[in-house]
């Protein structure tokens, strides 16, 4: 269990630097397919995390009730950011190289607009809920304290970017840079699983 868990605890790590270079790119060169390699690693991200956190779970051995919980969140997130940005490479931006006319609420990147609320609340909302799930259910206090930090400022930037664009940041901090710090704390952490927790 020692190795599955440190395994994908660098997977995780990975696809966290990869989507944070891809972010990188497109701020720099701010080009069409700059911007589909951000959004495929959006997509592939949220399945990464998925996956990751489902281990870390199984690792740390919560309630099958909280497990459950948290694997339907983190699969509404995917689904989401599926939906949102598949749809912007497939479709909206598609139309655009030919000409039609795309009104911006229709687009990814533009606030406010259908696309950015989608996806928002995939990784604000169900992201959110997912590392509350995560919470509830482990006993190690320092993952403790690391998920409930990424599901507030997950939470925090959902209701944010009701009022204001800029007030949505604090939800990537959570979900980027909070599960970043949790992969590498998993890596270098001896973990002896919580057999008292064991699932009911």
């Amino acid at each position: 269990m020692t190795q599955k868990h440190k395994k994908y605890a660098r997977i995780g790590i990975i696809c966290d630097v990869l989507y944070f270079i891809s972010v990188t790119l497109f701020l720099i060169v701010k080009t069409d397919w700059a911007l589909t390699v951000w959004e495929t690693m959006t997509v592939v991200g949220a399945f990464a995390m998925m996956i990751v956190l489902t281990v870390f779970a199984e690792t740390c051995r919560i309630k099958t009730v909280f497990r459950r919980l948290m694997l339907i969140s983190l699969s509404g997130t995917l689904l989401l950011t599926s939906v949102a940005h598949i749809t912007s490479i497939g479709v909206i931006r598609k139309l655009i190289s030919q000409g039609v006319s795309i009104p911006d609420y229709f687009r990814i990147g533009f606030y406010p607009s259908i696309e950015m609320t989608i996806d928002y609340t995939a990784w604000g909302l169900f992201m959110g809920c997912a590392f509350l799930f995560l919470f509830m259910g482990i006993r190690d206090k320092l993952l403790r304290i690391i998920s409930i930090s990424c599901g507030s400022l997950c939470y925090i930037g959902f209701i944010g970017s009701f009022f204001l664009e800029s007030l949505w940041y604090p939800a990537p901090l959570g979900y980027g840079f909070g599960f970043l710090i949790m992969c590498i704390y998993v890596l270098n952490r001896k973990f002896v699983p919580d057999l008292s927790n064991q699932p009911k």
